[in-house]
């Protein structure tokens, strides 16, 4: 019933269904307390009077029901996605790690480069739309099933679901070429920009913390070793490092 309320065919079908079964009810009701010749008569109108009453009442109620759903899903979209970019927020990402404590992927850290340079120079609507532009990017570059995450400021978590060290490695280099190749225009301004990613595996016997701990140290080593590349942690390092574009 939930998911039918969410249009008004449903509102509509809810209502149908309870004035029936307040119909039931009436003629119910009816059958015993009009006994003799006066029953047949009462168990026309019954019907007739209750639907008249009850349908448009029932209606009323449900389409309620139906805002009330329509309005919690509206919140927990809005707890659950980030209002800039509608990636995952950090909150839901956690949730989602803890909920699937045995979850095997690969946990991608992506920070922008020289962030705080697009801000300075063309203003925080811009670095909004280079955030947000970087997000969708990630975003086309995932499955259904991946967790693409604003972690915070120009900083995302990506984990890829079921993928080991040389798949996730290829994923993270699309993303981070398609980033660098893209141009966003803002204002007749284009701008561009790089990502530096670090990855990390996860286990399925280990917290999610520690990949993305290590994630984050791979992070900082293409950061220090020139940026626009992508880095995966020590113990993935048969994995080559990706030069500078």
């Amino acid at each position: 019933m939930r998911l039918g309320l969410s249009s008004w065919w449903g509102v509509m079908v809810a209502a149908a269904l309870t004035t029936v079964a307040a119909i039931v009810v009436s003629e119910f009701f009816v059958f015993l307390l009009f006994p003799g010749q006066d029953l047949m008569a009462a168990l026309t109108i019954s019907p007739i009077v209750t639907t008249i009453t009850a349908f448009p009442f029932c209606v009323f109620v449900w389409s309620q029901v139906r805002k009330n759903i329509q309005l919690g899903a509206e919140l927990q979209r809005l707890v659950n996605r980030d209002r800039l970019t509608d990636a995952a927020t950090r909150d839901f990402f956690f949730a989602r790690m803890r909920a699937d404590p045995q979850a095997y992927g690969t946990s991608l850290m992506v920070d922008i480069d020289f962030f705080k340079t697009v801000n300075d120079t063309f203003g925080h609507l811009a670095g909004d739309a280079v955030i947000s532009r970087v997000a969708g990017i990630l975003q086309e570059n995932t499955r259904e099933k991946d967790i693409v995450c604003r972690f915070g400021g120009e900083e995302f978590i990506v984990f890829l679901y079921d993928e080991g060290p040389s798949g996730a490695f290829s994923i993270a280099e699309r993303m981070r070429r398609a980033i660098a190749d893209d141009v966003v225009d803002y204002q007749g301004k284009s701008l561009s920009v790089t990502v530096s990613i670090g990855g990390s595996l996860k286990e399925r016997v280990e917290h999610i913390n520690r990949a993305i701990q290590q994630a984050d140290e791979a992070l900082y080593r293409a950061k220090t070793g020139g940026r626009n590349r992508t880095i995966f942690a020590s113990d993935l390092s048969s994995i080559p490092n990706a030069p500078a574009a």
